[in-house]
């Protein structure tokens, strides 16, 4: 089978989408019997307002014209489409993934010119699409309900964990700490763990990695004002990354909205126990190897890291139930599940 698969996402920051993107498309690569050829699509030009109608009419370009004339040229059999766009309908059938809806969800957190364009162009993508996939069932009910898609239209897919890094990775700091991995955006509900951290009646530190984004500012002001308690720690790189997971006592999760949510997963994968919210796709894909709260109730997280910190029987058991739930997503299972579908599209065909 020649499947021809748009990487022009890959362009991007590695993180949410790009990292799904890389690591479906590395595990394609290992299927012998696939014929794998990658389409990055136009280079963006320049970056901000200025250029923004520049790159908008670079992408319209590629998905009504470029991505299928590329796959003529190679001789494709199906085309993926992972990045939640798609082609103008034609001969070569396309899957397309729609990982998440939650810009349409989680008002604030997305800029609105972005918003319009995106519910423009991904309900312009499940209408052309031959298949449809996401990353879990609640992502798939999210986008039932916000683009008007049969559910059953909608296969779901779950991604894969990368394997751990080899190494020791010294602890950065001197002290306990507890551990928030991801963008400091405001459907992450990261003021919820201030709202905790200014609860406790112990010394543990908060530590909050990750890549500033638009509730960044107000999060720094009130980590200022924490004594050092709370850490605002921003981007670091993948060897620091590791670290500050292999090391901690707790891992903490509060988002309002996640189609999948790497963080508490790669959490369990080094054997750290996690405690997330009772939100969006968590309690699907942590299962019961995970400890939870209500994403509005800082009390209750409070009571969740309290016994999490001093029962050693309870953390023992949600080290080992994490380490089991995380072993359960991998990405040779993701691309056969993903060539199973395109398989299907050909046939049909």
């Amino acid at each position: 089978m020649r499947v021809i698969v748009d990487t022009a996402t890959l362009r991007r920051t590695h993180a949410g989408k790009a990292r799904w993107v890389a690591g479906l498309v590395k595990a394609l690569d290992a299927i012998p019997d696939l014929e794998l050829t990658r389409a990055p699509g136009p280079r963006r030009v320049g970056g901000g307002l200025l250029f923004r109608p520049v790159n908008v009419t670079l992408q319209r370009w590629w998905y009504d014209v470029g991505m299928r004339r590329a796959a003529r040229r190679c001789g494709a059999d199906v085309m993926l489409m992972p990045g939640a766009y798609a082609c103008r309908r034609g001969r070569v059938p396309q899957l397309v993934a729609i990982l998440d809806v939650n810009y349409l969800t989680q008002p604030g957190t997305y800029d609105p010119t972005f918003v319009r364009y995106a519910r423009w162009s991904v309900t312009r993508a499940a209408r052309n699409a031959d298949g449809l996939m996401t990353i879990s069932a609640f992502s798939r009910s999210e986008i039932s309900r916000h683009l008007g898609v049969d559910p059953e239209k909608i296969s779901v897919v779950y991604p894969g964990l990368e394997p751990l890094p080899e190494g020791t990775f010294a602890a950065p700091l001197d002290r306990p700490y507890a551990l928030y991995v991801g963008a400091t955006e405001k459907h992450k509900n990261i003021g919820l763990l201030l709202d905790a951290w200014e609860k406790l009646d112990h010394g543990l530190t908060l530590a909050i990695v990750g890549r500033p984004g638009r509730d960044h500012a107000d999060l720094a002001a009130r980590a200022a004002k924490s004594g050092g308690r709370v850490l605002l720690v921003g981007s670091v790189d993948q060897t620091q990354l590791e670290a500050w997971y292999r090391n901690a006592v707790a891992f903490l999760f509060p988002s309002l909205a996640e189609g999948f949510g790497y963080p508490p997963l790669e959490a369990m994968q080094r054997g750290v126990p996690v405690i997330a919210s009772r939100a969006g796709s968590l309690p699907e894909v942590l299962g019961d190897a995970a400890a939870y709260f209500a994403p509005n109730d800082p009390d209750e997280l409070v009571s969740r890291l309290s016994e999490v910190a001093s029962d050693g029987a309870l953390r023992a058991a949600m080290v080992s139930k994490g380490l089991a739930r995380a072993a359960r997503y991998n990405w040779a299972d993701t691309a056969a599940a993903t060539v199973g579908l395109l398989e299907g599209l050909v046939s049909r065909g």
